[in-house]
Parts: C-alpha cells; sequence; structure tokens
C-alpha cells in the first residue's frame, strides 16, 4: 500500500480490515511519509511516527513489523520536504 494510508482517518480501522483480508503468513508492506510537523490539511494526515504505526499495526494483529526511511526529498509533502519510509509486518501463520 502506497501513500494512501495517509488519506483514511480511521487508521487502525482499516489496518484492522487489512489484517483480516490477508492471510496468513503473507506481509503487508506500506510506504508513505515520516511524520512532519509542518503538514496541515483536512484531508490527509502529517505523516506517522514508527512507534504510533507500530503500535496500530501490533493492535491489529500484525506481528515483526520493520520500519525504515528510504528516501528524503524536498517540497515532496504537501510543498514541504519530507522524507518516506518502507514498513513491513507479517500476519502470523497458523501453527
Amino acid at each position: 500500500m502506497s501513500l494512501v494510508l495517509l488519506h483514511i482517518p480511521d487508521t487502525e480501522g482499516m489496518l484492522r480490515t487489512l489484517f483480516r483480508l490477508i492471510n496468513n503468513g503473507e506481509k503487508l508492506i506500506i510506504v508513505d511519509f515520516d511524520k512532519n510537523e509542518k503538514v496541515h490539511h483536512p484531508a490527509v494526515h502529517h505523516g506517522f511516527s514508527y512507534s504510533r504505526l507500530k503500535k496500530e499495526l501490533s493492535g491489529a494483529g500484525f506481528i515483526s513489523t520493520d520500519i525504515s526511511t528510504f528516501y528524503r526529498g524536498r517540497k515532496i509533502f504537501m510543498k514541504q520536504d519530507a522524507s518516506m519510509f518502507l514498513a513491513v509486518s507479517r500476519k502470523q501463520a497458523e501453527q
């Protein structure tokens, strides 16, 4: 999912829905913006902190989430300098 979560008001609800939709053992891969306090717009979040996103993914049921920033650019997020992350979470396989 690339630059989608940013536009969804209820991110926790969406992550729970995605958890139900994917098969056991599969991964959810998210690309989005790191938290940026300079961004203010009623239609988007101002990015995500790693700790908040990991908490929401874990709350939805995902395990072993890895998050890292992979890109930094000028004026790429609502005309502000910003960075982007890649998050990979896994839905545990049934035992």
